[in-house]
């Protein structure tokens, strides 16, 4: 269906705009900076677990998923101009989720998923580290570096985030079942009724 390839597609998008973020913080930092490859991942971690949250929402077919990671992706994305085309895939995943159907009680455990995701980031955006450092070409300085310990909440909390979409019941094929019993039960309702009037 157009409607899945467009919500696999954004998922997909904010995963690849993650994992490009990664290369984007390292090479950016300035040289000697402590930032590293490792806290270059644990920023970009927040955005790579939403991608994996909406696409394994869209392979599901679980609107509360997709609702959540997309929703999660909106503020974030404002955090730099950098991050802002990612407001459309973002944007596009709640469209979507909205299509497919929302129940009240499905909302919970993913919108505390997001809302983790959103934690960890505004835990290295607006928890303060400075750090200086010097090369034998200088030095240099930062009001606020991503620490180690810092990367490695932020890389837990995506995977466990991931982890725990994964393990959601598909609240749509519980939903979908009993359709099918009703239909099934008025198909054979319908034969029976045919069959009748063939004998009549």
């Amino acid at each position: 269906m157009k409607s899945d390839l467009i919500a696999k597609a954004a998922s997909i998008a904010i995963g690849a705009g993650g994992i490009a973020l990664v290369f984007v913080h390292y090479y950016a930092g300035s040289p000697g900076s402590p930032d590293g490859w490792l806290s270059a991942v644990g920023f970009a971690a927040p955005f790579i677990g939403a991608g994996l949250i909406a696409l394994i929402g869209t392979i599901r077919r679980q609107a509360a998923l997709m609702l959540a990671a997309g929703a999660a992706v909106v503020p974030m994305s404002l955090l730099s101009i950098v991050l802002i085309p990612l407001l459309i895939p973002a944007v596009a995943l709640i469209v979507q989720a909205t299509k497919i159907g929302l129940r009240p009680s499905s909302l919970l455990i993913p919108g505390l998923l997001g809302a983790g995701l959103i934690g960890a980031l505004a835990l290295l955006v607006f928890h303060q580290d400075p750090a200086q450092w010097s090369t034998p070409e200088g030095g240099g300085g930062s009001s606020n570096i991503v620490t180690t310990t810092e990367a490695v909440i932020a890389i837990s909390t995506a995977l466990t985030a991931a982890v725990v979409a994964i393990l959601i019941p598909d609240g749509n094929r519980m939903r979908s079942e009993p359709q099918s019993g009703v239909r099934g039960v008025m198909s054979a309702a319908d034969s029976s009724t045919s069959d009748g009037t063939n004998n009549e």
